[in-house]
């Protein structure tokens, strides 16, 4: 189920623009690849893309050990293998707190990354659950997953770092939404910085 899940998860780093364009309004962007089908309205654009492209082979760099630590976390991540899609996790010792990113670098191959190909993800059948959620340090996210597990402390969220490309941040084993996604914005938020200063 998890592989199921994380092949609709967006693909790691894309900075090209296209050339030409006019000056975009507010809230939307130059398409950073051309394409033949229309865009989905409800998929918002990202204005500024990030290159994630360093991280992928070892995506437990896009956490520091100091952000790590104010998230509560002082054991080094363990990196991890989603399929095409690289992850990095981390545990507390004696708790069910944990954290995984997963970079979508194997959906932008596929022509699946981005909250775009979440989206597809969604009408193929292969997400029940897709929900837009608050914009993280200026970039759109959505909470998505085989079904709604905020509730029970276990938020799914995937920030748009590039058009055709999406990093999830997953905060599991809290006592609720509200501590699970704060957790999850606050881990995407980091990652935007790690990216920011690469």
């Amino acid at each position: 189920m998890a592989a199921l899940v994380l092949v609709s998860v967006a693909v790691a780093g894309c900075t090209g623009e296209t050339p030409g364009t006019a000056t975009p309004t507010p809230g939307t962007s130059p398409s950073s690849a051309p394409s033949a089908a229309p865009e989905d309205p409800n998929v918002p654009k990202v204005a500024n893309p990030l290159d994630a492209s360093a991280f992928v082979g070892d995506v437990c760099k896009l956490l520091p050990a100091a952000a790590a630590a104010e998230l509560g976390f002082t054991a080094p991540g363990e990196s991890k293998g989603e399929g095409s899609n690289p992850g990095c996790s981390w545990q507390i010792r004696g708790k069910a707190d944990s954290l995984l990113i997963i970079l979508g670098s194997g959906n932008r191959e596929k022509g699946m990354g981005g909250i775009a190909g979440l989206h597809k993800a969604k009408e193929a059948g292969q997400l029940r659950f897709l929900e837009p959620g608050p914009e993280v340090d200026g970039y759109p996210t959505v909470y998505y997953g085989l079904q709604d597990r905020r509730a029970s402390g276990s938020c799914d969220l995937a920030v748009g770092v590039a058009d055709d490309l999406a990093i999830s941040t997953l905060a599991k084993g809290y006592d609720n939404e509200q501590d699970s996604c704060g957790t999850a914005q606050k881990l995407a938020s980091a990652v935007i910085k790690t990216l920011k200063g690469a």
